[in-house]
């Protein structure tokens, strides 16, 4: 059963949004234990843990099912320990104090809010000593920029404004431009990102030099004026060259590429990549990135140092049921930064913090050499066996042109489908759809390449190039889609004529 299995992050957040939908309205959350089965079957809550105080900033989940799943699942003493760790953050706001501190409370401690006022500071106490030396650290620890970004985040927007601006007063340069980059990069388009850009411009530092060149690059045509223009800027203060890299390779000295791994792209372009560095002491950074090829990059999920153990867990669990491939540094980075282009102003700030775990990893940009050929009609029909073509087939919520046709389909008897699929395939997979596909074709032959199944790859480069055989692959994906569709509806009696049809 599905409760028994281990999610990974990205899972468990799914999860954990689906317990927050199901129960919105409700206040005696112990009567709906059925909710809680699959994260009561993790024998790991320590990912869920971690999770929920992420939550307590972002105010995505109801505070009050936080509160009821933190005492479910984090022991009494660790519970008490992070809160304590909450409420004595300087980066922590008012709000994520009050509610540990409400918590604490619930636990039966003798604190109230009285006794804690010390530690409950105003919007403009924000910035204090303590900020300096979490500056400086979020430089090589991630999770610490993310913990700042997490807070700055659930700030109002006029005081998200005000901190950037008392930021820019107090630091300046490298620690400055590592808390600005990923504002920037998240929320170009908001007067917080605007900002950020302006400050970026006036910080002197290269690490703000080299992020503007390479947003640039991809940049909305709307905001590449104000990146250039602050670009501009930091050349005047003297920055004529990015002379980053030797900066990274510093910052990464002590650490090297581990295991860098990436699936093959289902059915929606989604694609779950594993980047990692192992230090001297034998210690992980881990980084889990997914990506689509419609939006580029979509979520980011990391740690800064776990055992060997931990990540070769974790990395089981993310992917599980697929099949992953072991690819080379320098191709994962590609790939990436074509996922970047895609995402252009929706890069989220996660993905921007963990990034420079690769940023002394030079781009592979090989081209595979391939023979113009055509492919055989075994040679397709191998093409439609292949593993990862398990997964790429469209489901009911796929588009709204999907939508139309399932509704077809359903007043449809079976001995038409064929036709049907004829009439609407390019109504489901319009230019630009088809131009994804295509590409996705592409992409899947260099990772065959990659994965040293030579023929399979050049199979795929033949098919990407054959017009009426991509016809063909086509009318396959929806043939699989109509068959999962009637699958997971357990129509008994559509799937033996689908089966008797296609499959026999």
């Amino acid at each position: 059963m599905t409760e028994n299995i281990e999610l990974n992050p990205f899972e468990i957040k799914t999860e954990l949004s689906k317990i927050n939908n199901a129960l919105t309205g409700i206040s005696d959350y112990e009567n709906y234990a059925a909710n809680y089965r699959v994260l009561d079957a993790q024998n790991d809550k320590s990912i869920i843990i971690k999770l929920l105080f992420r939550e307590i900033s972002s105010q995505h989940i109801n505070p009050e099912l936080i509160k009821f799943l933190l005492l479910r699942y984090c022991p009494a003493k660790e519970l008490t320990d992070r809160l304590w760790t909450v409420i004595k953050n300087n980066l922590s706001s008012n709000s994520a104090k009050i509610f540990a501190l409400d918590l604490l409370r619930d636990l039966d401690t003798n604190w109230s809010y009285e006794q804690c006022e010390q530690y409950l500071e105003n919007p403009d106490e924000l910035v204090n000593a303590d900020t300096k030396k979490l500056l400086n650290q979020a430089i090589i620890n991630p999770e610490v920029q993310i913990d700042f970004l997490d807070f700055f985040n659930s700030l109002p927007d006029t005081d998200k404004i005000i901190l950037l601006k008392s930021l820019s007063q107090d630091y300046t340069k490298d620690e400055l431009a590592n808390m600005l980059v990923p504002v920037f990069l998240s929320m170009p388009d908001t007067e917080a990102g605007k900002i950020a850009l302006e400050l970026l411009g006036n910080s002197k530092s290269p690490l703000a030099y080299h992020a503007l060149l390479n947003t640039l690059e991809y940049a909305d045509t709307k905001i590449v004026p104000a990146i250039q223009k602050n670009i501009n800027l930091l050349k005047l203060s003297g920055i004529r060259e990015d002379n980053t890299k030797e900066f990274y390779k510093n910052l990464l000295k002590d650490s090297k590429p581990y295991k860098f791994c990436i699936t093959y792209p289902d059915g929606h372009g989604n694609q779950a990549i594993i980047i990692s560095r192992i230090n001297s002491s034998g210690k992980i950074q881990f980084v889990a990135i997914v990506i689509d090829d419609y939006k580029g990059i979509r979520d980011c999920f990391g740690f800064n140092e776990i055992s060997k153990f931990e990540c070769n867990a974790i990395i089981e669990r993310f992917y599980r049921g697929q099949r992953a491939l072991d690819i080379e540094p320098g191709i994962l980075k590609t790939i990436l930064l074509d996922a970047e282009k895609l995402s252009a102003n929706k890069i989220p700030y996660e993905y921007a913090c963990w990034k420079n775990l690769i940023a002394d990893v030079k781009p592979d940009k090989t081209k595979i050499e391939y023979k113009n050929k055509k492919i055989t009609k075994k040679e397709f029909e191998e093409i439609l066996k292949y593993d990862f073509t398990d997964y790429w087939f469209l489901n009911s919520a796929y588009s709204d042109e999907f939508e139309e046709f399932i509704k077809i389909l359903n007043k449809t008897s079976t001995e038409d489908y064929e036709k049907i699929i004829e009439d609407n395939l390019y109504k489901i997979f319009y230019p630009q759809e088809y131009s994804v596909w295509k590409k996705r074709i592409l992409h899947t032959a260099l990772l065959k390449s990659c994965d040293g199944e030579k023929k399979a790859s050049q199979n795929l480069y033949s098919l990407y190039n054959d017009k009426e055989l991509l016809h063909e692959f086509l009318k396959n994906v929806i043939r699989k889609s109509i068959y999962e569709y009637y699958f997971s509806l357990q129509d008994k009696d559509k799937i033996k004529a689908i089966e008797d049809m296609w499959v026999k």
